[in-house]
């Protein structure tokens, strides 16, 4: 985690860091499938060359774990609670964004990798482990 990385996003140029994974993440208000937990990634998005990049954070961010594939979870309130506004809206060059999204994983799955899939698609997706 704390790494920057340089993401190639169509016309946009991105550095995107993870600065910290919350797991167990609380208080979110959300109410969760038994033997499920919250957590929560906190990320950083930097418009670096390009056009202003337009996605949204709970399409373009996912956890791996050992169960698989995180589902992203609304969280009512808290630290990662889940804004109107998209974080990832409109960044334009030179703007840095902070943000968190919550997932909810099987209780006893371990965390294996978050990846950081631009426009919620597979090319140019980079990941931390």
């Amino acid at each position: 985690m704390g790494t920057a990385l340089r993401v190639h996003a169509g016309s946009s140029t991105l550095l995107v860091t993870v600065t910290k994974v919350l797991d167990p993440l609380t208080d979110t208000g959300s109410k969760l499938l038994p033997g499920q937990r919250a957590t929560g990634v906190q990320v950083t998005i930097q418009g670096v060359a390009g056009a202003t990049y337009d996605s949204t954070a709970s399409g373009d961010w996912s956890i791996l774990s050992t169960a698989g594939l995180a589902s992203p979870l609304f969280a009512k309130q808290g630290v990662c609670e889940t804004p109107l506004a998209d974080f990832e809206s409109l960044v334009g060059v030179g703007e840095t964004r902070d943000g968190c999204v919550a997932f909810s994983l099987p209780r006893h799955a371990r965390i294996l990798s978050v990846r950081f899939s631009p426009h919620s698609r597979a090319p140019g997706a980079v990941a931390w482990r």
